[in-house]
């Protein structure tokens, strides 16, 4: 069980996290903001949590394997495909954070070892890194070795957080301390209101939510993995590890939104100063563990993409011209995109919305359909409010997300 909770703990902390401290801005600009930020973020990830064992629930109902397995069980074989389409626009929108993530680090990394000019350009990190060191890594016929890179990446979301909140009590990035002069983007509170609100704006950090707790389409694979599985034994894995998740989150968002304030960027790492040696190897850490991640969720893609295409056995032409297809087009999107929080609230709009509340409850309800239960008040609830809640946050929230990013109609 101790090895299951870490295990699902480090599939939660992943990139998401990087852009959570921004997200606080969306509800405000002051610290009062921070204690509604953490409750709202305690409650997605106990919804998180709950629908995370619907789906276990379901496989031990039916012996599912998987996610598909799930779906063919419970709504049937014929639209099994949609899992497949979820999949493939999942791990795209997640190979592009990861592409961003790159760019916006390692071009921070080279300016603090000095490089100037055209070497200190974000696009240059991003078509750099990509073609010397992710491509060749995604041609490889076999990442297994690179799984331990994730386990870095664990740790690096935990000294993070730990560096965060030195920073924030060392009170280094306030007027007068000694990182604040050099910052391009100074720290600011208050500057846009005098205090926060919940409206529209909040569904911005809704989906970085969702894309921060995004783990379900594991769950049938932690539930088989589980020695002595049972729903009993799984839910405490469950509740240790988002719990644990949920209280890194919350360290994040509170020290680097009470860090930079308003001035909190899509990935918070931009923000710290170029000079501050400990927020520079927060930024190596997370770069060497996104780059070797990347392939990781490469492969997720490409075989979506090779299931879409029906193509079971695809050749060497066929793998060659989709990899360089796919890796061309998402090194461009990240060159144009510059908000990796962008990025984060479309994800968790558009698929967490649908993976974390709409699926499992569709599960939950065509199986008690089959097995001939009435529904009782609980089930409905369970069902019915969360494919409502799910379809909300997916609706409103990418409206909001694209609407925030590419026009000035919300200000």
């Amino acid at each position: 069980m101790s090895a299951s909770t870490f295990n699902l703990a480090k599939n939660i902390m992943g990139a998401g996290s990087i852009s959570l401290p921004g997200s606080i801005a969306a509800i405000g600009d002051v610290k009062g903001a921070i204690a509604p930020s953490v409750a709202i973020l305690s409650v997605m990830g106990s919804l998180s949590a709950y629908t995370f064992s619907m789906i276990a629930k379901e496989c031990a109902r039916y012996n599912a394997k998987s996610f598909e397995d799930v779906w063919a069980a419970t709504i049937g074989e014929k639209s099994k495909k949609i899992v497949t389409q979820c999949i493939v626009v999942t791990t795209l929108l997640a190979c592009l954070a990861y592409s961003m993530i790159i760019g916006d680090l390692f071009s921070a990394i080279l300016v603090t070892a000095g490089a100037e000019g055209v070497f200190a350009k974000r696009w240059f990190s991003i078509v750099g890194i990509t073609a010397t060191v992710v491509t060749p890594l995604c041609f490889l016929k076999s990442l297994a070795a690179l799984s331990v890179t994730s386990l870095i990446g664990t740790f690096g979301v935990f000294y993070s957080t730990i560096v965060m909140g030195i920073r924030y009590f060392d009170q280094s990035y306030v007027e007068g301390g000694r990182f604040f002069a050099d910052l391009p983007l100074k720290p600011s509170f208050g500057a846009l209101r005098n205090a926060w609100n919940l409206d529209h704006m909040t569904f911005v950090m809704l989906s970085c939510l969702g894309t921060a707790f995004l783990a379900h389409f594991n769950a049938p694979a932690f539930y088989n993995d589980l020695q002595g599985k049972s729903m009993d034994r799984f839910n405490k894995v469950i509740r240790r590890g988002f719990g644990a998740s949920t209280i890194v989150f919350a360290g994040m968002m509170a020290f680097g939104f009470g860090t930079f304030g308003s001035s909190t960027l899509g990935n918070v790492f931009v923000n710290y100063n170029k000079a501050d040696v400990l927020a520079t190897l927060c930024r190596f850490a997370t770069f060497f563990s996104i780059t070797f991640t990347y392939p990781l969720a490469f492969v997720g893609l490409k075989r979506g993409v090779f299931s879409l295409m029906e193509e079971t056995a695809p050749t060497e032409k066929t793998n060659t011209l989709v990899t360089a297809g796919l890796i061309t087009a998402l090194t461009a999107a990240a060159v144009v995109l510059q908000d990796l929080g962008f990025v984060a609230a479309l994800t968790g709009s558009l698929m967490g919305s649908l993976i974390i509340y709409v699926f499992p409850a569709l599960f939950k309800l065509k199986s008690l359909q089959k097995i001939g239960n009435p529904l009782t008040l609980a089930d409905k609830l369970s069902t019915y409010g969360l494919i409502g809640l799910g379809s909300i946050l997916g609706v409103v929230g990418v409206a909001v997300s694209v609407l925030k990013q590419f026009t000035t109609i919300l200000g």
